[in-house]
């Protein structure tokens, strides 16, 4: 399904949330962002870099409108070639990045062996406006930081956009869960340990002159 995310500025999903999108859609995760002066992509299929660059940079990029996608991969391998978002240039001289999420069902043949670049390089030919909804969600930044939605696009909160929130775990947080499991078992092992201990089913190997 993947899933895109636009920033305005002063605005970030929490870590938790980051961890969420990643979890749903590991095959590949990107960000572009415009530091003031000009606009920058960071991507990787591997979405662990994508996630730690992020975190390296968290406050810089807090402060910087920002676009940033996690992949599912459904049309094309997992590869930094297929791994949003993609740079674009329209007839008109506009530049920037821009990401997909869905399938663009008009562009499964085309020049790529994924659908995403078909529909984008279409869309950039003018062949496509990709604004129906029917080919799945587009976000965009331009090379001067504006945002775009071209289709799609949930507000997540104030400043914070999503093409869909199929990523949230509609449960607990499995993290807390681990967290939660692993101090109970600790717990539970230290209380059997002072147990035997105090009814002498294991030695104390105390030294006798650390005993009291």
């Amino acid at each position: 399904m993947c899933v895109i995310v636009t920033l305005e500025p002063g605005t970030m999903p929490t870590a938790t949330e980051l961890a969420q999108m990643s979890d749903a859609n590991p095959d590949g995760a990107g960000i572009a962002w415009w530091d003031g002066q000009r606009l920058n992509r960071y991507r990787s299929p591997d979405n662990h870099d994508t996630l730690a660059y992020i975190h390296a940079h968290w406050t810089m990029i807090e402060h910087a409108p920002a676009l940033i996608h996690f992949r599912l991969a459904t049309h094309g391998r997992i590869s930094e070639a297929n791994t949003h978002p993609f740079a674009y240039r329209l007839p008109d001289g506009e530049t920037g990045y821009i990401a997909h999420n869905g399938i663009a069902r008009r562009h499964t043949h085309g020049p790529h062996a994924n659908d995403s670049r078909n529909a984008i390089e279409a869309w950039q030919n003018g062949d496509d406006p990709l604004t129906d909804g029917t080919q799945g969600a587009f976000a965009k930044i331009d090379a001067n930081g504006r945002i775009t939605w071209l289709a799609g696009g949930t507000e997540l909160r104030d400043g914070i956009t999503v093409s869909n929130l199929n990523w949230q775990w509609t449960g607990p947080d499995p993290w807390d869960t681990i967290d939660q499991a692993w101090q109970d078992g600790w717990e539970e092992g230290y209380q059997q340990a002072t147990d035997d201990l105090e009814t002498g089913r294991i030695p104390d190997w105390t030294p006798a002159t650390a005993r009291h």
